[in-house]
């Protein structure tokens, strides 16, 4: 019953994305990557969309 409440909740993590100005990494949370949104690089403070890799 509340399965896919407690599912949810593990989907908000931190996953590393690589900024396309200056090569270096920095942490976003998986949702805003999942839905494709602008992320900001700490370092540069480029705006960038993350790279959707196609895993076969």
């Amino acid at each position: 019953m509340s399965e896919r409440k407690n599912a949810k909740k593990t989907r908000n993590y931190l996953v590393t994305n690589q900024c396309p100005k200056c090569a270096k990494n920095s942490e976003h949370s998986f949702s805003r990557v999942q839905k494709g949104a602008m992320l900001m690089c700490p370092h540069c403070s480029q705006l960038f969309q993350p790279v959707k890799n196609n895993a076969a």
